[in-house]
């Protein structure tokens, strides 16, 4: 008999009977007597060491990358920026002498295991970056005290504990886009993912907003959604959106992140078309390999190492109790990083 067994037999959640088994008072009454009524019923005994390590302040910070439904592919591996940014947190996190565990999160019940690590005290803090983080978790980590800190997630949030570290996003996308008005293109097509996360919203907004200024049309027809963040969703939507825009292409696109941007680049060449020549590209993130692209890829560089070390320093100022930091931070340096993948629209005569 373990915990998750017990948690099935009454109903509640692992980390409840963590709770329980720690004596923590944020428990309602009954809930507390029917899960030691199983307790007693089927004679589980707590883990000595975990109990061990309950009683003992951590050093632990849990980073969680979050991507829901997606089991067959490690989503560090396939993201520079996340991989960049578990670097750069360790080395951070060592030079204060923590330690970082990480983990990847498919379902929503695997943030069980986040309210649990920090209920034991296993874990004195959680960075959490991805997919969107419902707010019943968020209400329940805030509930618990555990000091989290959401990247590139949300523009504004209300929880007691749970603090926002974000990126520029819309004056970068803003930039990229007025770039290519500046080189003559009008015709603008955007691969974007789910406009819920506030990073891409941002850069879904700046690209709407520069084509509004500039007295250019927004097309929903240029416009690709993708949930999943991956080459092969950049690849896909460029196949799409030329036959969907057959005898009236766009001459340019702005991807949300590189790595769309990747997979554009290879569906474009595969249809005929030459970059910059027939069509041209942005992306964003600067990811190492933009830069070895053919033609190399014009993107907005945002440094992921200020915003790993924003982040880790910030949360670890909550959990020493040193100082308070604001609810919403963010890193607003970017750079437009110009290389061979742009050029001016042709025109015809």
């Amino acid at each position: 008999m373990n915990s998750e067994e017990i948690a099935k037999l009454a109903g509640v959640s692992r980390s409840t009977v963590s709770r329980v088994v720690n004596g923590y008072t944020n428990v309602p009454p009954e809930t507390k007597e029917r899960v030691e009524q199983i307790i007693r019923e089927y004679g589980y005994i707590p883990n000595t060491s975990a109990r061990n390590l309950a009683g003992k302040p951590s050093n632990v910070i849990g980073l969680f990358f979050v991507e829901y439904g997606v089991l067959e592919e490690n989503i560090i591996h396939s993201s520079p920026f996340y991989s960049e940014f578990l670097a750069n947190a360790i080395d951070r996190l060592k030079k204060q002498g923590s330690q970082l565990v990480v983990s990847i999160i498919n379902r929503i019940e695997d943030f069980d295991m986040v309210e649990t690590a920090f209920i034991n005290k296993t874990m004195a803090g959680c960075i959490l970056m991805g997919d969107i983080v419902p707010n019943s978790v968020l209400e329940r980590l805030g509930k618990s005290a555990c000091p989290t800190v959401l990247v590139n997630q949300r523009s504004s949030i209300d929880y007691p504990y749970i603090f926002l570290m974000n990126t520029e996003n819309y004056k970068g996308a803003y930039q990229a886009v007025q770039l290519l008005v500046n080189h003559g293109h009008k015709r603008i097509a955007h691969i974007t993912g789910s406009v819920e996360k506030t990073s891409i919203k941002e850069r879904f907004e700046g690209y709407r907003d520069c084509l509004l200024h500039n007295q250019i049309p927004v097309n929903e027809s240029y416009i690709y959604y993708s949930h999943i963040h991956r080459a092969e969703s950049g690849y896909q939507a460029v196949l799409k959106m030329m036959a969907d825009n057959k005898g009236n292409e766009p001459t340019a696109i702005f991807a949300a992140n590189d790595l769309l941007a990747f997979g554009a680049m290879r569906g474009l060449k595969e249809l005929g078309l030459k970059i910059p020549q027939d069509i041209s590209i942005i992306g964003y993130d600067n990811a190492e390999l933009s830069q070895y692209m053919s033609p190399p890829l014009t993107t907005v560089q945002v440094s992921v190492e200020k915003i790993a070390r924003m982040t880790v320093d910030s949360l670890l100022l909550v959990i020493r109790k040193k100082e308070a930091i604001p609810v919403y931070s963010q890193l607003k340096e970017f750079t437009l990083m110009e290389r061979g993948s742009v050029a001016t629209v042709k025109t015809s005569g």
